[in-house]
């Protein structure tokens, strides 16, 4: 929501720039010389330059269509306000909007990596007693869901004496379902 705000700001801004240009130099035309039917469609009110822009960073209209008669016509100073605005527009507006994509995405993949952790690790118990004791542990380390577990938090299996010591938080020698899961989110 916040881009496409900024993005209707700087259309705004740039569109009262370049209609102001514009509406200066065809108001200085003496009468009697042939004025460009481009300048009043495209930059004849801050409405209609608004349109003009928002086709230009769109793909609605060739930019180059646009700054052509701001070229030919009116200013150098003009072409370059516009071409700026391209480069803002596409550059910096499109690069901030994929940035936001790619969090998301990202986010998400995180979440559905938890997702994934905890229910493999739930699958340990659904075939073993609520306590695990270190044998127990041991003979799990070939399962794939173990070894997946140890995937999942980026450790090798040979670590796994180290590992139980840590889910074992309160040194009781066995670990429970709870303590298991509630491991899988801090070692993550």
């Amino acid at each position: 929501v916040w881009t496409v705000l900024l993005m209707f700001l700087i259309i705004y801004a740039v569109s009262l720039c370049l209609t102001q240009v514009v509406s200066e130099y065809r108001a200085s035309l003496p009468e009697g010389v042939p004025r460009n039917p481009e300048l009043e469609v495209y930059f004849g009110s801050v409405g209609r330059c608004m349109l003009s822009l928002f086709q230009a960073v769109t793909g609605g209209m060739d930019w180059d269509d646009l700054v052509s008669p701001l070229l030919q016509e009116v200013s150098m100073l003009a072409s370059i306000l516009f071409i700026m605005y391209i480069a803002i527009a596409m550059l910096a507006i499109m690069n901030v909007v994929t940035g936001v994509l790619v969090d998301s995405v990202l986010a998400s993949a995180k979440t559905d990596k938890e997702q994934f952790l905890l229910n493999n690790a739930k699958g340990l118990f659904k075939t073993s007693d609520e306590e695990m004791d270190w044998d127990a542990f041991q003979n799990k380390m070939t399962s794939p869901q173990m070894l997946e577990f140890f995937r999942g938090i980026d450790v090798d299996p040979s670590e796994a004496k180290g590992i139980f010591s840590l889910i074992d938080a309160d040194e009781s020698g066995s670990i429970s379902a709870d303590e298991f899961l509630n491991s899988c989110v801090r070692l993550q």
